[in-house]
This record gives C-alpha cells, structure tokens and sequence, in this order.
C-alpha cells in the first residue's frame, strides 16, 4: 500500500490540472513591451526590411524590428527583434528555422553578457566563413531566459493556469564574424540600446 501512495497523489494531481485546463477560458493577451533598437556610439547603422518570408510565414499580430550595425574594423551584426503575438508560433527556437535557411549549427553553449543570458552557436554555409550567432527571450513582465524550453514551460503555465498570454520577445544577432569575443563586445552594447 506504501508504495502507491506517489503514483496515487501524482495521478490525483494530473487530474486536477488537467480538469482546471479543460475549463473554457479566454487568456488575456498581455501589453507587448516597448523594445526597439537605437543606435550604437561608435558603430554605424541602418534599418532593415522585414522579410516578405517573415511577413507572410508569422501571424499577422508579430511585430518586428530589425537593424544592422557595423563597427570600425568593418564587422557587421545583424539584430532582429520579433514580439510576439497571440499565436505561440510567432516566437519560436532559432534551431528550427536556421537550417532550412542552409546553416549548420555547431558549438551551442549559453554564456551570460552582462546581466543577460544568451544561446550561442556557430553557423556555417557551404563555401561560406564562419558566423557567430546568439539570441535571447524576454517577456513583459521581464523575465529573461537563452532556454527555449523554460521560455516554453513559463509560457505554459501562464497560458493554463493564470489565464494570460505573455508577449514574448526574441532578439537574435548574426555576426559576420565567428570572434565570439568580437559578439559578446557587440552584446554588451546592445542591451544599452534595445529599449
């Protein structure tokens, strides 16, 4: 008898939650944070067009914004911001949309810049260097995550059991260079700049 207990109380507790989860509720779509890129001192830049990829593929409610920078040794870093909608798939792991664009991933770690931690990887194009590539989630409530699973399990939770859906946000930077101490410099800067 001692050992059903836990399965008993796991199962009691499944069916709890997933009673509370069957109720027909409305989740509230949350206030996107205000984030748009500004410009950097010491780096040149420029605005960049939405993809008509991005525009047709996304919900219609993702909003976005894109700029490229470029420093003094004539490196260049792409940042995109995506914030999402009410759908989940307006935000989703970059390592779902990266290698139907032709890269290979190698070398993902996670390493904190600042106060804000961030996914790294390697990509790499028949024929082509190297590139360094990071990204991060926010929502706006604040939280800040590089794993897409906690991102994943948070957004679960707020969808189920509070009620509300969170308006996630992804900021990605590809850089012309595979120097991660060249991109974690870039990274530094950007979070003064990403408001």
């Amino acid at each position: 008898m001692r050992g059903l207990v836990i399965p008993m109380v796991t199962t009691a507790l499944m069916v709890g939650v997933m009673l509370y989860q069957a109720r027909e509720i409305d989740p509230v779509l949350c206030e996107p944070p205000s984030v748009r890129l500004g410009e950097i001192a010491g780096f040149e830049s420029e605005s960049v067009e939405v993809s008509e990829a991005e525009l047709t593929v996304l919900p219609a409610d993702t909003k976005f914004d894109k700029r490229a920078y470029r420093d003094e040794f004539g490196r260049q870093f792409h940042v995109s911001v995506v914030i999402g909608g009410r759908s989940k798939s307006s935000v989703h792991r970059p390592e779902l949309c990266l290698p139907a664009q032709g890269f290979q991933m190698t070398d993902p770690r996670t390493a904190t810049v600042g106060d804000v931690d961030w996914h790294f990887v390697t990509l790499a194009r028949r024929d082509a260097p190297s590139m360094g590539f990071a990204y991060t989630f926010f929502n706006q409530a604040g939280y800040r995550t590089s794993s897409h699973v906690k991102r994943i399990f948070r957004d679960v939770v707020d969808r189920s059991i509070l009620g509300r859906i969170d308006r996630w946000v992804m900021v990605t930077v590809y850089a012309s260079t595979d120097d991660e101490r060249a991109l974690k410099g870039f990274l530094t800067k950007l979070k003064e700049v990403v408001r």
